[in-house]
């Protein structure tokens, strides 16, 4: 049997709660997003209301999923490539 070290248990129950707790966080931007963008539809006027509400959420999303990749990563110990290069589009 494998002997357990009280305080390893504490702060592995620590870390677990801190991360469960940034999920809701995550889940409930994500779900206020998504709530805005069916109000931004449903309020919609013209074309271009819809075309701009449809921008508004996918950068929303992108941002939060970006600040999840991010912060969960540093969490897991991904360390960033400070050498890679990132490829825009017609590269």
């Amino acid at each position: 049997m494998i002997a357990t070290d009280a305080s390893l248990l504490s702060v592995s129950m620590k870390n677990y709660q801190d991360y469960a707790a940034r999920l809701l966080d995550f889940g409930l931007i994500n779900m206020r997003s998504a709530l805005q963008f069916a109000q931004d539809i449903w309020t919609a006027r013209s074309p271009s209301d819809l075309a701009e509400a449809m921008v508004d959420y996918g950068r929303r999303q992108f941002e939060c999923w970006s600040e999840e990749l991010e912060e969960f990563s540093s969490a897991a110990g991904i360390e960033e490539d400070k050498d890679a290069e990132v490829a825009g589009l017609g590269d």
